[in-house]
């Protein structure tokens, strides 16, 4: 005869072993679809917008950079070449650190400006709390900025404006452009805010 009591435990068991079972199904399917949705993810990514290679896009612009240095007869066009990428890339740089708030210390706020020979760019300031941090970003034209602009701000654009350029790029600049800072009558004014 069978004992009531090892039947319950024997029906406890199976019932343990069985949700166990379930849960587990659940979360192999679970992980299945995460998997299927980064694989989906990763394809395009590597076919890129119109079905091409991200590789056979990029061995291809390495071979028109390489092609286009190699064509290149007179040494002047490389010149004008080198000195337009100069003023196209970030190359003026100003950088400063302060408190933000009072509860803070150790300068953890700070205020970058990143420009190109044509003091074109942008300034991302951090303002770091003791419970929050927040990250402004504004558009730099011409060396100057239409938004209103914290004293740190101004400092820091008045910086990068008075980071000289290497010779090349001046040596291509257009004529009439001046290719260095920006005059000392339209720089920020950092006692303005």
């Amino acid at each position: 005869m069978i004992n009531p009591n090892t039947v319950m435990y024997a029906g406890v068991g199976i019932v343990v072993i069985l949700f166990l079972f379930l849960f587990m199904v659940l979360q192999y399917f679970l992980l299945r679809a995460k998997v299927n949705r980064l694989s989906k993810k990763y394809k395009y990514f590597m076919n890129g917008e119109d079905g091409g290679s991200i590789e056979l896009k990029l061995s291809t612009e390495v071979r028109e950079l390489r092609e286009m240095v190699a064509s290149s007869e007179n040494m002047l066009h490389q010149q004008e070449l080198l000195a337009t990428m100069q003023l196209q890339s970030f190359q003026k740089v100003g950088l400063v650190r302060y408190d933000a708030f009072d509860d803070t210390g150790d300068k953890l706020s700070f205020s970058l400006t990143l420009l190109d020979g044509k003091n074109n760019g942008f300034i991302l300031s951090s303002l770091a709390g003791h419970d929050t941090s927040r990250i402004y970003a504004k558009q730099v034209v011409k060396g100057q900025c239409k938004e209103a602009l914290s004293s740190e701000e101004a400092e820091s654009i008045n910086m990068a404006l008075d980071t000289l350029m290497p010779d090349i790029a001046n040596e291509g600049a257009p004529q009439g452009e001046p290719s260095q800072g920006i005059p000392a009558d339209r720089k920020i004014n950092t006692a303005q805010k």
